[in-house]
């Protein structure tokens, strides 16, 4: 995916689609009785925002002796908690904002983070009438199913089962009903968006509308479990062709898995941010890690993709040794010419040059080249992008790049922010395993091996 962060896309101004494309095809009477629900949501949370304002839910709680649960309710909690109300689809959006420091206030953000691990799980039953409708009569093949689920996500739940020849898998199970509750959801949030930018400066600079085209696509990719499998294989795949045999995603077991199932070898490890079991393992930490990480980089250099959600609990260390990657809902994409620019904007950060970085950037086409004061910006791109270098706060970061980009109206593509992001993630973790002074773009063992791992590509046979 190419969304570019800070423009609006073009057609904003056409009529509101009815149907997310993709998605199921929304009733008119799915999505009245929506907008409906949605509408008297919001209106609750903005009541009680206002009675809090005003010092009544407080002599509320108070008189009912329940001082000790008051809550302040700012914006960004009675927003949190709607979303919440609104149930998986809206979950899904509150986590984009969650992780979205680049177009939301921090405010937004920091509170909605409180959404990435308060999904309540959905009924055994549901799971077990999934099962029997998707994999026709495969789920026969299921000795044992654990009843409670060891994750619970606002698209699918996760559960631990043993096969017929006694292999132990886990099962992720869509949510019942998320393909028609999502199709509405978002027909509407595209109406909201584009009033939005009719009406509001800041709703504009955030791009909402593209905000929204975005989550849609990847979320008619992520209701497809297939997609994810088959980026599992690949990534796999890009592994064995590199010779790389300890670092992997996990099997899929192909007659067990569907649109909405995905059944798959278990992984046993520990995640990346458990330092201490870790460092107390028998296994190299910072062997390891360069290891993973260099895997990281291979599928970007061999085919252009890269895991977009590299955190601690989708990256581990497993009990055998290698690295396993997990969760491959969230995958950024790149063409060919795309790519290059990429492994040239990183290796600028490795050698910390930071003029490398600023032309990978005009290579990418994020601006008009004639505009721009080139040495204005290669110091402004320094500065910005300090965190990475000298160890300062991470989270500074993206609205760092944003504030560049602001200032250079740049058009930063959503893939290349995210790959920032998991640099971010791997940094984390290079210096808490490696010590403070390993930084995984500063790194020249890494460094090497990249330049080792492109190549190897380049020469390799077609």
């Amino acid at each position: 995916m190419t969304t570019m962060v800070g423009i609006a896309p073009a057609g904003a101004e056409e009529e509101a689609e009815t149907m997310a494309k993709g998605l199921p095809e929304v009733s008119a009477w799915r999505m009245l009785s929506r907008a409906a629900l949605v509408s008297a949501v919001f209106v609750w949370f903005v009541a009680l925002r206002l009675f809090d304002l005003v010092g009544l839910r407080w002599l509320a709680f108070a008189l009912t002796g329940q001082r000790a649960r008051y809550e302040r309710l700012t914006g960004p909690v009675a927003f949190r908690r709607a979303f919440e109300v609104l149930g998986p689809t809206y979950v899904k959006l509150g986590q984009l904002v969650a992780s979205g420091e680049a177009l939301f206030p921090e405010r937004y953000s920091e509170e909605f983070r409180k959404l990435l691990d308060r999904v309540p799980p959905f009924s055994y039953d549901e799971v077990e009438r999934t099962l029997e409708e998707e994999l026709d009569g495969g789920a026969a093949r299921f000795a044992r199913i654990e009843r409670a689920p060891i994750a619970a996500a606002s698209i699918a739940q996760v559960h631990v089962a043993v096969l017929d020849d006694g292999e132990e898998v886990v099962v992720k199970v869509q949510r019942p009903g998320i393909g028609d509750l999502a199709a509405a959801d978002i027909a509407l949030m595209r109406i909201f968006a584009r009033v939005g930018h009719r009406v509001s400066l800041h709703a504009r600079r955030a791009n909402a509308l593209a905000v929204i085209e975005d989550f849609e696509s990847n979320l008619v990719e992520e209701l497809d479990f297939r997609n994810e499998a088959e980026r599992m294989r690949e990534f796999n795949a890009v592994m064995r062709a590199m010779g790389t045999d300890s670092v992997a995603a996990p099997r899929i077991e192909d007659e067990l898995s569907g649109p909405r199932v995905l059944t798959m070898e278990r992984f046993d490890g520990w995640r990346l941010d458990d330092t201490e079991s870790i460092l107390a393992s028998e296994f190299d930490a910072e062997e390891r890690l360069l290891t993973g990480i260099r895997a990281w980089f291979q599928t970007l250099i061999c085919k252009g993709f890269f895991h977009g959600d590299v955190h601690a609990g989708n990256f581990l260390l497993l009990k055998d040794g290698r690295i396993g990657y997990l969760d491959f809902g969230i995958v950024g994409t790149f063409t060919e010419a795309q790519k290059k620019n990429v492994l040239e904007y990183v290796l600028g950060f490795q050698d910390r040059d930071f003029a490398r970085v600023g032309r990978a950037l005009l290579a990418m086409g994020v601006t008009d080249e004639s505009k721009l004061d080139f040495e204005e910006f290669v110091g402004d791109l320094t500065e910005a992008y300090a965190p990475l270098v000298d160890g300062r706060k991470m989270k500074e970061l993206i609205p760092n790049m944003m504030r560049v980009g602001r200032k250079h109206q740049l058009r930063m593509p959503r893939d290349l922010v995210l790959v920032t992001k998991q640099l971010v993630y791997l940094d984390r973790y290079s210096r808490a395993l490696g010590g403070e002074n390993m930084n995984v773009l500063t790194d020249q063992r890494l460094s090497n091996l990249i330049m080792q791992d492109m190549l190897a590509a380049m020469f390799a046979p077609a």
